[in-house]
C-alpha cells in the first residue's frame, strides 16, 4: 500500500521525493502539494505548481533496467487518461496523450508528466520517481503551448474532486496499469497509446541524426522511441527532441 503524504506548499514535489529515495526508505509513496514554487518540467524546465492545480510525485524503488525507464511515462499517461474519463464526456474524441509525457484536451495542455531515475539502496532495484502536474482549476500560461483547466473542461468534477480525491483515484488507476506492464509485454501498453496517441491524424516532421524527416506516427519502438514511417516506408526512431506537428492529413 502507498504511502501519502500531502503538504501545503513545496518548492518541488519531485525533489522530495528523490530524498525519500536517496535516504533509503521503501516504496511506493506520493508527494503532494497545494502549491509549488519551484516544480521541473521536461529538459529541466519550470513547471508552474499553483493552487487548486494537482501536483504529485509517486517515488518507489522497481526491480528496472534503467532503459525501460522510459516505458513509465506512456503507462502513466494511459493510467491519467483512463482515470480522466469519467469526469470528461468526450474523452475518446477530445483526448489525446502526446509523446512523450503530456494529455491533450482537444490540443490544449491538460497534464504533463516526468519520470525520473535515482540509484538505489534496495538491491537490483532502480529509483524511479514518476511527477504528474495537472491544471484542475487553474490553466497557467506556457510560453509554447495551449493550455485548459478541468474546470472549464468539466466544472462539475472540480466541485467535488480536490487534489487530495485526485490522488487516491490516480492510485488506484496507476496501480492497476503497472500490474499489467509487469505482467505483459510492453507491445500491448504502445498499442493502448497508440490509439490514444496526439498526431496519428496529421503528418509529423523529426529530426533524426541532423536530418529532418517527415511521415506518420506509426508505434513506440521497446524503450518507448516515437517511431515514424517516412514517405519511402522507411520507420525512424525518435529517442529526443520535439516533434513538429503539420496539419491535418486530407
Amino acid at each position: 500500500m502507498a504511502d501519502f503524504e500531502i503538504f501545503d506548499t513545496l518548492p518541488s514535489t519531485q525533489d522530495l521525493a528523490l530524498s525519500r529515495l536517496r535516504a533509503g526508505r521503501k516504496g511506493p509513496g506520493w508527494i503532494l502539494a497545494r502549491e509549488q514554487t519551484k516544480g521541473i518540467g521536461r529538459h529541466g524546465r519550470g513547471w508552474i505548481g499553483q493552487k487548486g492545480n494537482f501536483m504529485a510525485s509517486r517515488w518507489d524503488a522497481m526491480p528496472l533496467d534503467v532503459r525501460r525507464a522510459p516505458q513509465l511515462s506512456f503507462v502513466t499517461a494511459l493510467a491519467v487518461y483512463e482515470m480522466l474519463r469519467p469526469l470528461i464526456h468526450d474523452t475518446d474524441a477530445s483526448m489525446r496523450i502526446k509523446w512523450p509525457n503530456d494529455i491533450l484536451h482537444r490540443g490544449r495542455k491538460l497534464c504533463g508528466i516526468l519520470v525520473q531515475t535515482e540509484a538505489s539502496q534496495e538491491p537490483d532495484s532502480l529509483g524511479i520517481v514518476i511527477g504528474i502536474g495537472m491544471n484542475l482549476r487553474v490553466a497557467p500560461i506556457l510560453e509554447g503551448y495551449l493550455t485548459v483547466a478541468l474546470k472549464e473542461i468539466n466544472p462539475d468534477a472540480v466541485r467535488t474532486l480536490d487534489a487530495v480525491g485526485m490522488l487516491h483515484k490516480l492510485n488506484g488507476h496507476l496501480d492497476g496499469v503497472l500490474d499489467l506492464w509487469r505482467n505483459k509485454a510492453f507491445s500491448d501498453i504502445a498499442k493502448a497509446w497508440l490509439k490514444r496517441a496526439y498526431g496519428r491524424d496529421r503528418v509529423v516532421s523529426v529530426t533524426v541524426d541532423g536530418v529532418k524527416v517527415s511521415g506518420d506516427i506509426v508505434g513506440l519502438d521497446e524503450f518507448g522511441g516515437l517511431q515514424v514511417r517516412a514517405g519511402d516506408g522507411q520507420i525512424y526512431t525518435v529517442t529526443g527532441g520535439d516533434v513538429e506537428y503539420g496539419a491535418l492529413k486530407q
